[in-house]
């Protein structure tokens, strides 16, 4: 094996698998690539045995053949070479001899034979997206899926297929997000309801491909497995167990009090009185009457905070404790300047959404005040 290759693309596609190598498993070979040379190009492959990828990068083989190298240190010294060609040969015993200007490394890998196979995958799409929609659509909902790992129904994103729309939505119990979009193509008919479940290390792991508006992303399933390709490069991932919860039965149908707001100026006030917040619940009070918005935090070490916000509010008076990280991840990814609080009293949640998309909206359920 034999290949030349530009530094910045072979930067690339090390860079690009570096989160799903296994560094500390019990399988050595887990925490190395797979770079196979074939024709005109370098395929680079990457596994913990829940999620796989591989992708192909254009390169001058000399000579085809495989090995596999340790991901890391591949990708720590391939980022301090100059910008110049990488001369890669493999030698006896796998052993790989990497040149670049006048730099020389000799290193060890592993057998080719001994990396696990990628699972297999249909490449047939039941959905398109374009990169931008569904980078909107995972930014704007990703925030809210649980870390907790032994919850493993809502440890993903839940995808869902119906009317020639696609909803993407996240909860980890205590908050929710719901996107809405309409589907760029899809396999099935408009009137068939289709859902899955999408690991989070596999949405993170295709966050890291979107990198040209324009490219097309398709989405397919076989078997235990889903697969996102766009061109070349694939992720293939196992399918969650478990059920994702009704969260249609969260959605607040009632909430009459609106309260229009500045989300710019929410955001820095809420930022400053929860400094203050108690720092295992976060929670910050809003108490709102006509004209005027309250936030306030007290904590029993530090202190108490305050802060007074006038509001074009004429509706009934209304206190709720909410976490406000929670709140400020909505605020976040929310470009409309104004955003609208849903509210009915301090049981009930509280519904973020801005006027000018119907089809997005966070949801904070409340805390005891």
């Amino acid at each position: 094996m034999e290949v030349r290759i530009s530094r910045d693309t072979f930067l690339d596609g090390v860079q690009k698998v570096q989160g799903i190598v296994e560094t500390k498993g019990a399988m050595p070979i887990l925490s190395h690539l797979l770079l196979r040379a074939e024709k005109e190009g370098v395929t680079i492959e990457a596994t913990d045995l829940e999620i796989g990828t591989r992708a192909f990068y254009s390169a001058n083989v000399i000579s085809e053949g495989s090995v596999t190298l340790h991901a890391r240190k591949l990708f720590d010294i391939i980022r301090e070479l100059p910008d110049m060609e990488i001369h890669m040969v493999k030698e006896d015993n796998d052993w790989v001899t990497l040149k670049c200007g006048n730099s020389k490394f000799r290193l060890p890998g592993l057998p080719s034979a001994d990396f696990p196979a990628l699972p297999e995958y249909s490449s047939e799409s039941l959905m398109e997206f374009s990169c931008s929609q569904l980078r909107e659509m995972i930014r704007k909902t990703f925030f809210a899926v649980s870390p907790d790992e032994s919850r493993q129904a809502l440890n993903g994103l839940l995808l869902e297929n119906e009317n020639g729309k696609v909803n993407l939505v996240a909860t980890d119990g205590h908050r929710l997000a719901l996107i809405t979009r309409p589907i760029l193509k899809s396999a099935a008919p408009e009137d068939e309801k289709s859902s899955f479940l999408l690991p989070k290390k596999a949405i993170s792991e295709l966050m890291k491909l979107m990198e040209d508006d324009d490219t097309t992303f398709s989405f397919s399933t076989q078997g235990n497995h889903l697969a996102f390709m766009q061109g070349t490069q694939v992720i293939i991932s196992r399918k969650i167990d478990g059920k994702f919860p009704n969260y249609r039965q969260v959605i607040p149908p009632d909430n009459n009090l609106k309260i229009k707001i500045d989300r710019d100026v929410l955001s820095h006030a809420l930022r400053r009185v929860a400094v203050l917040a108690d720092e295992k619940t976060q929670m910050v009070r809003f108490d709102i009457q006509k004209g005027n918005m309250t936030l306030i935090s007290d904590n029993s070490d530090f202190g108490t905070a305050r802060e007074e916000l006038p509001i074009a509010y004429e509706g009934e008076d209304v206190s709720i404790g909410l976490n406000a990280k929670y709140v400020l991840d909505v605020l976040n990814v929310t470009e409309d300047q104004e955003v609208i609080l849903n509210l009915k009293d301090q049981n009930h949640s509280c519904m973020i959404t801005v006027e000018n998309d119907s089809d997005y909206l966070g949801i904070v359920m409340p805390m005891r005040i």
